[in-house]
């Protein structure tokens, strides 16, 4: 649906000369960035802070303009044509002065020559249905970024491009907003959506996109960005009975806390290879299992063995599942 080719945008910053006080040079920004979106998709967009995340949306969203490279979307690759089949949601937008969420969104449909009651109709959708008629600053950050989602959806973009969607949303919102995203992919919609919470991503995303510095360091499902940074595939084991004393030269076990009823319990971390299953019927029809499961090793342990970063320093959120449904 969307393809970028060697795409590059950087900012100018500020060089000033002796002769040439207003000179400028080539800042950061995005350098050789090679991306193809397929419908249907969700894509998770992960870096460290300053690694060109909301760079490439906005170069994606054809708010930007490219230095070198193209762009695509279905085919075209002039500016309007690109532009009107993406819908694109920022990071933050100021949602002020006076007026009420119908209001701001009728002016959205005028603009964009898109029927009023369309506008109603996501405004619904995005659980806004009985504050449209409530002036915008009485509106917490919550509410604002769900009006800011329904200005993105506007004319049925076949395209999401979404920065930060669920900051100051409160559970409920993030898990119906994770539902409609997933409603709109199983209808052909391609979505990138950016977070620093992992825990979203991983829940939301079908395919990952890592970037570093400006530039595409990985990017696929998260099981092969693995493999290709080296990380070990890891399995997942506990039962009861008599503990098993070896399981054999390459497979490095470790022990990790015992569930409820379970005598042992151990990540088997492989040297190389995966866990087939072959490889897991020889580990010892004597044992009971009660997990036998491959692990993934997440994406907190991707983006540090991809970018060297301790992943507190890389400006991410962790949370576990039951702290982001508190």
């Amino acid at each position: 649906m969307l393809e970028l080719r060697a795409a590059t945008f950087r900012y100018p910053v500020s060089r000033p000369r002796r002769f040439r006080p207003w000179a400028t040079a080539p800042g950061p920004g995005i350098r050789g960035i090679d991306l193809s979106l397929s419908s249907g998709t969700i894509l998770g967009l992960v870096g460290p802070n300053g690694a060109g995340k909301s760079t490439l949306m906005q170069v994606m969203a054809s708010i930007l303009p490219l230095e070198d490279g193209s762009l695509s979307v279905e085919g075209a690759t002039a500016i309007e044509d690109c532009r009107a089949t993406i819908g694109y949601m920022p990071e933050r937008v100021t949602w002020n002065g006076p007026g009420t969420a119908q209001q701001a969104i009728e002016r959205l449909c005028i603009m964009r020559d898109i029927p009023k009651e369309n506008g109603h109709d996501l405004l619904d959708l995005v659980g806004l249905g009985n504050r449209v008629l409530d002036d915008l600053s009485t509106f917490s950050q919550g509410m604002k970024q769900r009006l800011s989602l329904a200005a993105a959806l506007l004319g049925n973009p076949k395209i999401l491009l979404l920065d930060e969607p669920l900051n100051g949303l409160d559970p409920v919102a993030q898990g119906a907003f994770r539902t409609l995203l997933r409603q709109l992919a199983e209808k052909g919609s391609s979505v990138v959506i950016s977070s620093h919470t992992l825990s979203d991503l991983e829940r939301l995303a079908d395919e990952f996109v890592l970037m570093h510095h400006g530039r595409i360091v990985a990017n696929g499902p998260l099981l092969e960005i693995e493999r290709n940074l080296g990380l070990r595939a890891t399995l997942e084991i506990a039962g009861l009975g008599i503990p098993p004393t070896s399981f054999g030269e390459d497979i490095e076990a470790k022990e990790i806390p015992l569930h409820e009823g379970e005598e042992w319990a151990y990540h088997l971390h492989l040297a190389k290879g995966e866990w087939t299953t072959q490889r897991r019927s020889e580990l010892g029809p004597e044992m009971t299992f009660t997990r036998l499961q491959p692990v993934q090793a997440g994406l907190e342990t991707v983006i540090s063995a991809a970018t060297g970063l301790d992943i507190e320093d890389a400006g991410f959120t962790i949370l576990s599942e039951a702290d982001s449904d508190a």
